[in-house]
C-alpha cells in the first residue's frame, strides 16, 4: 500500500482479510523500567525505587516497549548485575527457603531444590525443567562448599535474576513449523503485561496451570478482571500519554525569566494532571469522546491558579474548567507544555504532533539539503505572524508546513506553559487553523482548539489511529503497511481494523482495545517468519 503524501497512514483495509494465522514474529521482549520495577515488586516485594538508577530506556514510534531498541547495554547489564545482587541479599532466606539449622548436606540440597523450583517459578513466569533444576543445583553446591547455607541460596536467587527469563518477556512458543503456538504460561505472561506492565498474579498463573487460556472466552474473561484492578489503570494510561506524545511533560523546562510561575512543583502537577485524569477517564467509561471532550480535569491548587478558577480546589480535586478555554486532553498544560519550546508555543511542534500522533496523518520529509533558520523573536509581531513571515521566505519548506502550521496555529490560546491568553505583544491572537488532507470525514478550518477537539473526539479518524498505536505498543513493534500484498501487512491490517471496529460497537471505550485483541484467534500464536 503507498500512503499518499499528506493522508492517514492508518491503512485502507482491503475487502478479504485473513480470518488467523500468527499474531506476529517470535520475539524476545525485555522488561522496561516500569515493568522491571513492577516483577521485582511481585517476586521479591521489593520496596518501589528499584530501577530508579538505571539508565533510561530508548524510544521509537514515540513508546519504551519497543523490542527492536530495548537492547542490553555494558551499563545497563551492569545495572541488572548490582539490582540483582542488591534484591537478592534482601532474600528473607528463613521465610523463602527455610532449613533447619545444621541440616545434613543432602537435607539441604533438598531445602535448596524446593526454593529453585518455588522461586524460579516465580521469576521466570514459568515452571523450571530438570535441566534449570540442575543448572542452579550445581550453583548453590558450589556456593555452599565455600560458604553457609544462606550466602548459597542468596547466589542463586542474584543468578536467577540476570537470567534472560527474568529479564525478558519469551514469545518462544512450541512445535515446529512456520506458525508456533504460545506454551500457556508465556500467554498468561503476554496477557498479564499487556494490561497491567506486571507479572501474573495467582489467578492467572492458576489459569496457566489448568489450560484454560487456549480460547477466545477465557482470555477475555481475564482481562477484563485484570483491567478491574489497581494494577491496570496507571499502566494503560501511560498508553494513552505516551501515544498523545505527554508523557515527558514533566520533565520540560520553561525559560523561568519569561514564565516565572511555571515552577519545578507546576511541573510535577502537569505531569501527574494528565495521569489522573485519563486514569479516571479509563475507570469510569474509557470514552475517546471523554479523553478529548471532557469539561473537567482533576487539579490542585497550583493547576487552579493556572487555569484561572475562581476557588482554588483541594488537593487533588475534580474540577470544572472555563467552558470558553478548556475542552479534553489537548487543551489541558501536559500536552501544550511537551509541544513547546521553553520561550514560545512552537507551533510547528504542536501541529506535527496533532497531525502525526492525534490523528495517524503523514508530513512528507524535508529536503536532503534542507538548512534550518530558526524564527527569531520579535516584541512586535505574534508568534503566528512570526512563523507565517518564515514560512512565506522559504517557499520551499510550505508543502510541509501548510499541513502542520495550521494545526498548530489553533492551539496559539495557550502559551508554552499552557497558560490561556487572548492577546500577545498586544496584539490579539488568531487562532483559526485547517485540518488538511487527512480525511473527509474531519478536513476543513476550525476556530480554535476546541472546535478542533470537538471534530476529531468521535471521528473514525482517531479510532483508527489509536487502534492502530495500540497495536504497536501492545506488541511492542511497528505496524507492517506497505506492500498490501505481503500476508504480514494483511495480518496486520486485520488486526488493526478488528480494534477500531471494538471502539465503534463499545461507545469508544479504549479499554476494549486490549479485549479486542487478546480475543483474537491469532493471539495464541507466533511464525517463525
Amino acid at each position: 500500500m503507498v500512503t499518499p503524501t499528506g493522508t492517514s497512514t492508518v491503512p485502507v483495509v482491503p475487502v478479504q482479510l485473513p480470518a488467523a494465522g500468527a499474531l506476529g514474529p517470535v520475539a524476545l521482549r525485555r522488561l522496561n523500567k516500569v515493568e522491571y520495577e513492577n516483577t521485582a515488586h511481585r517476586v521479591l516485594a521489593a520496596a518501589p525505587g528499584v530501577t530508579s538508577k538505571f539508565i533510561d530506556d530508548d524510544s521509537s514510534l514515540g513508546y519504551d516497549n519497543i523490542s527492536a531498541i530495548l537492547s542490553v547495554t555494558p551499563l545497563l547489564a551492569e545495572q541488572y548485575a548490582s539490582t540483582a545482587k542488591s534484591l537478592a541479599a534482601g532474600l528473607d532466606v528463613a521465610k523463602e527457603a527455610p532449613c533447619t539449622n545444621g541440616a545434613a548436606a543432602a537435607a539441604e540440597v533438598a531445602c535448596a531444590t524446593t526454593f529453585i523450583q518455588q522461586f524460579g517459578k516465580r521469576a521466570f513466569r514459568r515452571p523450571l525443567v530438570a535441566s534449570d533444576v540442575t543448572r542452579y543445583s550445581t550453583i548453590f553446591q558450589d556456593k555452599r562448599g565455600r560458604s553457609d547455607y544462606a550466602a548459597a541460596i542468596h547466589l542463586v536467587a542474584e543468578t536467577m535474576l540476570q537470567s534472560p527469563y527474568f529479564l525478558y518477556k519469551t514469545e518462544m512458543g512450541e512445535g515446529s513449523g512456520v506458525d508456533r503456538k504460545l506454551t500457556s504460561y508465556e500467554l498468561a505472561t503476554q496477557i498479564s503485561y499487556l494490561v497491567t506492565g506486571a507479572p501474573p498474579d495467582t489467578d492467572l498463573v492458576a489459569a496457566a496451570e489448568a489450560g484454560k487460556l487456549g480460547t477466545p472466552a477465557e482470555r477475555e474473561a481475564q482481562v477484563r478482571r485484570l483491567l478491574g484492578s489497581v494494577d491496570s489503570t496507571p499502566w494503560v494510561a501511560s498508553f494513552v500519554t505516551e501515544w498523545l506524545g505527554i508523557a515527558a511533560a514533566g520533565h520540560v523546562a520553561k525559560d523561568q525569566a519569561k514564565f516565572p510561575a511555571y515552577t519545578p512543583s507546576l511541573s510535577v502537577a502537569v505531569a501527574e494532571e494528565s495521569q489522573r485524569f485519563v486514569g479516571s477517564v479509563l475507570t469510569t467509561n474509557g470514552s475517546l469522546e471523554a479523553l478529548f471532550n471532557a469539561d473537567w480535569s482533576i487539579a490542585n491548587a497550583e493547576l487552579g491558579s493556572l487555569y484561572g478558577l475562581g476557588q482554588a480546589p483541594a488537593d487533588w480535586q475534580k474540577v470544572t474548567l472555563p467552558a470558553d478555554q478548556r475542552l479534553g486532553i489537548l487543551t489541558q498544560p501536559a500536552f501544550l507544555v511537551a509541544t513547546s519550546k521553553a520561550t514560545d508555543s512552537f507551533p510547528i511542534r504542536r501541529g506535527k504532533v496533532l497531525r502525526t500522533r492525534v490523528m495517524c496523518g503523514t508530513v512528507p520529509p524535508p529536503p536532503a539539503d534542507l538548512k534550518v533558520t530558526p524564527v527569531a523573536l520579535d516584541p512586535n509581531l505574534t508568534t503566528r505572524e512570526r512563523f507565517l513571515a518564515h514560512e512565506q521566505a522559504g517557499s520551499v519548506c510550505a508543502g510541509c508546513h501548510s499541513l502542520m502550521d495550521p494545526l498548530g496555529f489553533g492551539f496559539e490560546n495557550y502559551d508554552a506553559t499552557g497558560a490561556y491568553r487572548t492577546s500577545e505583544n498586544g496584539k490579539p491572537i488568531d487562532a483559526t487553523g485547517e485540518i488538511k488532507s487527512i480525511s473527509p470525514e474531519i478536513d476543513g478550518p476550525f476556530a480554535n482548539a476546541l472546535e478542533f477537539t470537538q471534530r476529531i473526539a468521535k471521528s473514525q479518524v482517531v479510532r483508527d489511529c489509536v487502534a492502530r498505536e495500540s497495536v504497536r505498543w501492545s506488541l511492542g513493534r511497528e505496524t507492517v503497511s506497505t506492500p498490501d500484498t505481503d500476508p504480514k501487512v494483511l495480518r496486520d491490517q486485520a488486526i488493526v481494523q478488528a480494534l477500531s471496529s471494538s471502539l465503534r460497537v463499545s461507545h469508544s471505550d479504549m479499554r476494549e482495545l486490549l479485549v479486542a485483541l487478546v480475543k483474537r484467534d491469532e493471539y495464541g500464536f507466533r511464525s517463525d517468519q
